[in-house]
């Protein structure tokens, strides 16, 4: 059985690295105003609470998206869904060169938020869960997830390299279009090649000649538990997946960095992912999910608060906090997917059951931005003070989450 469950996922490497390229580079375009918060901020002439509109667009969208997108990928070909996602969300890029209101620069994230989530992530999910066996589900995510932090990696290295040439040779508006043509151009590249590349599985093509999707589906899934419980732990996880983007404006306000050695802050998260994410797949497949998850949610809780009531740090040990807060990010987000099997979710309904847990879990994308962008425009620096001390109590709801997991797991064990 075990040499059946590595060759397995053996025999569909070539799968897990296409889907993993094109899980991080689609991302580049909704999520690059992150890494240049202040150049941006200055450039589109926006505010904090603007900025924070533009996540909530995304995530509101992606909310819709996740939920109905979940139930196409158990109906349709998940090569050609995501495909089709990443063509129109290269082409939504494209709409942000021509010089963007701040009503447009809206339009456009509403754009990506359809584009780049609706079926696209449950299908990739779906795909990720379909080629590893049961008991290497936390390798197969973490080695997914692990791999998308060296892809982007590459890329924001890339971005960066644009961004800083044209913006001292011409200025800051042709650096930021720089990245999104660089983003946009790979991303519709990058969709073509996975349709023309990329079979379905066996299991897609008998699913989807063979089987029709109904209603009663979809009730199945909302009576299994486990898939409101990981809807909440991902939740709570999720939450410091976009609240760690406000550390870059933090630095520069705070210690008084330039916008470059800012985004250098947030993109060392993409250094710590891959080490996170495949140490936390492997070990988690080891010992338990849930006790990785609960070192995670730990680790992130401690470290926030550190942030928020010293304050006396120095940049160093700022920038060493966000490295074990990026630690926990990435060990624990990669793993929460895997623990589907073991929550006895079945294989048949896990695209419409991805696409719930993607639906409430990703939550945070409506609200954390929002709620960040409020607190800076009307308090100033001030406003971190209570956003970390926020997002630190999630953690501590995360880890009673996990209590309730565990409760749920010995009682199907006795069922």
């Amino acid at each position: 059985m075990s040499m059946q469950a590595k060759s397995k996922l053996r025999q569909n490497i070539w799968r897990l690295v296409l889907i993993t390229i094109a899980g991080s580079v689609i991302y580049g375009l909704p999520y690059f105003r992150s890494y240049y918060y202040d150049v941006y901020l200055d450039t589109y002439h926006l505010t904090n609470t603007q900025m924070g509109m533009f996540g909530s667009m995304f995530g509101i969208l992606g909310m819709i998206s996740y939920l109905f997108g979940g139930v196409v990928a158990d109906m349709f070909s998940p090569r050609k869904l995501m495909s089709l996602s990443m063509v129109l969300t290269g082409l939504g890029g494209l709409l942000h060169l021509m010089n963007p209101s701040y009503g447009m620069l809206l339009f456009i994230y509403l754009l990506w938020g359809l584009t780049s989530l609706f079926a696209f992530w449950p299908s990739l999910l779906k795909v990720l869960r379909e080629i590893a066996s049961d008991n290497e589900q936390s390798k197969a995510y973490g080695f997914m997830d692990g791999g998308r932090g060296i892809v982007n990696v590459v890329h924001l290295a890339i971005t960066l390299a644009i961004f800083n040439y044209l913006s001292k040779k011409i200025g800051n508006l042709a650096g930021l279009n720089g990245v999104i043509i660089f983003y946009s151009v790979v991303v519709i590249l990058l969709g073509i090649l996975l349709f023309i590349i990329m079979k379905d599985t066996d299991t897609d093509s008998s699913q989807h000649t063979t089987e029709k999707y109904s209603f009663k589906q979809i009730i199945t899934v909302l009576k299994i538990p486990a898939v409101w419980i990981l809807s909440l732990i991902l939740c709570c996880t999720y939450t410091m997946n976009i609240a760690f983007y406000y550390f870059t404006p933090y630095a520069t306000s705070t210690f008084g960095i330039t916008a470059t050695a800012g985004a250098m802050i947030t993109m060392l998260a993409q250094y710590i992912r891959p080490i996170a994410a495949f140490s936390g797949g492997i070990i988690a497949d080891k010992i338990g999910r849930a006790k990785i998850m609960n070192f995670t949610f730990s680790i992130m809780a401690i470290s926030t608060f550190v942030i928020v009531f010293f304050n006396n740090l120095n940049t160093l040990i700022f920038i060493t906090l966000c490295i074990v807060i990026y630690f926990g990010m990435y060990a624990g987000y990669s793993i929460v997917f895997s623990m589907m099997n073991e929550g006895g979710i079945p294989i048949n309904v896990s695209g419409t059951a991805i696409g719930l847990i993607c639906t409430l879990g990703y939550l945070p994308e409506v609200f954390v931005s929002p709620i960040a962008g409020t607190l800076l425009d009307k308090m100033g620096e001030q406003g971190y003070k209570p956003f970390l001390t926020g997002v630190g109590i999630i953690m501590l709801i995360g880890l009673f989450s996990l209590s309730i997991w565990r409760h749920y797991l010995k009682t199907l064990k006795k069922k």
